[in-house]
């Protein structure tokens, strides 16, 4: 069976043209498989046909929107590639439980309920630790972990995905030092299965040797505004750390985000008292 390192320019026009309907043998076409055989592949890795799993990926990408945002959810239907309000309310529910008036009412109770006067810093996090910036685009290679967002928090040692970002710099003779290792969470665990939250580890590259070595992709970071927040601390602890941002700092905060994944930069990645790790948190902004 082939490994999901196939995938890897299949995820790449997918999950760029998500609102845009696209068919199984455009897709098949990057994989240089029959449109048979790539469903059955396809399939096999996700879980899901290929039908199923850009449709979650649009409602749930939707979800997000309903979460940070106070757009009308007709907007966001529409945003979502859906022609009606009520095809995409069908939709959602089947996918999520819940209408998308029911699920953004659930979160804005939660907001209610989070605000508060003196706001807690989690540990590993200093008043000192909050910047805003505006980057430029920059491309990363990654590999990607499926799974629990707990299962790689970041670019743990022993990790699978680190060893083979090595063996990578090795067989082009460079060093880890001459790269920013970056995480990428596609996902927010709040709303997508346990078990299939997309995280993207990878290294900041310059000019990228072609063709890319099998088992790696390469995407783009969109820049423009971030809020910047240092973390300080074990890279297990980080899941604690974005459900306090999510859900309380910004909760208290005017701060508007944008429907963009939150990524984040390992400025000493393997030192090795972990407690001493510095983790630089970039939140896309409005």
């Amino acid at each position: 069976m082939p490994k999901k390192t196939n995938l890897y320019p299949v995820w790449n026009q997918l999950e760029s043209k998500l609102q845009k309907p696209i068919g199984l043998n455009q897709i098949a076409f990057f994989t240089g498989y029959s449109d048979w055989h790539f469903h059955r592949v396809f399939k096999s890795i996700q879980g899901e046909n290929l039908k199923q799993y850009t449709r979650r990926l649009r409602l749930e990408k939707a979800a997000y929107e309903l979460k940070i945002t106070k757009f009308p959810v007709i907007e966001i239907a529409l945003e979502a590639g859906f022609q009606s309000q009520e095809a995409f309310t069908k939709a959602f529910k089947r996918v999520l439980g819940l209408t998308p008036s029911e699920f953004r009412k659930r979160y804005q109770k939660q907001k209610k309920n989070s605000k508060s006067n003196f706001l807690t810093l989690p540990e590993g996090v200093s008043k000192h630790g909050f910047q805003m910036k505006t980057i430029s685009s920059f491309s990363i290679v990654y590999v990607r972990h499926i799974g629990n967002y707990e299962e790689l928090p970041g670019p743990i040692l022993e990790a699978k995905e680190v060893k083979q970002i090595q063996t990578l710099l090795v067989q082009w003779n460079s060093s880890w030092t001459k790269h920013k290792w970056i995480g990428i969470c596609q996902d927010d665990p709040e709303i997508s299965p346990k078990g299939k939250i997309r995280f993207d580890l990878g290294i900041t590259m310059g000019p990228i040797p072609k063709p890319l070595p099998s088992g790696f992709g390469l995407q783009t970071i969109t820049g423009g505004r971030y809020l910047q927040i240092r973390y300080q601390g074990k890279y297990e602890s980080l899941p604690n750390i974005y459900d306090w941002i999510l859900n309380e700092y910004f909760t208290n905060n005017a701060i508007q985000l944008r429907n963009l994944p939150p990524w984040e930069c390992y400025l000493n990645p393997f030192e090795i008292n972990d407690g001493k790790r510095i983790t630089d948190i970039y939140l896309p902004i409005q």
